[in-house]
């Protein structure tokens, strides 16, 4: 897994307008958004890819998680087209 950059720090109340940026600029499609006292995990398709964008507050940081196995190079070229941004 490698984090998801951010220009400042991550938090648990920032994490939804951050992520809302990330996905309309990488062109994510939300599906679903989940939240507990301390994560955020959205359900986001890219381009048929389903991928989770998770957020762990007690880790500070986010990162794209693949839901199987052939989505794993989606979610790592959208990480790495995020990071170089």
């Amino acid at each position: 897994m490698t984090p998801l950059q951010s220009q400042s720090p991550l938090t648990i109340e920032s994490f939804p307008a951050w992520a809302d940026e990330l996905a309309q600029a990488l062109e994510l499609t939300v599906l679903e958004r989940e939240a507990g006292a301390d994560y955020h995990q959205w359900l986001v398709d890219f381009e048929g890819s389903r991928l989770f964008l998770c957020f762990q507050h007690y880790a500070d940081c986010a990162w794209l998680e693949a839901l199987s196995e052939q989505d794993q190079e989606v979610a790592d070229w959208l990480t790495g087209e995020w990071n170089r941004g």
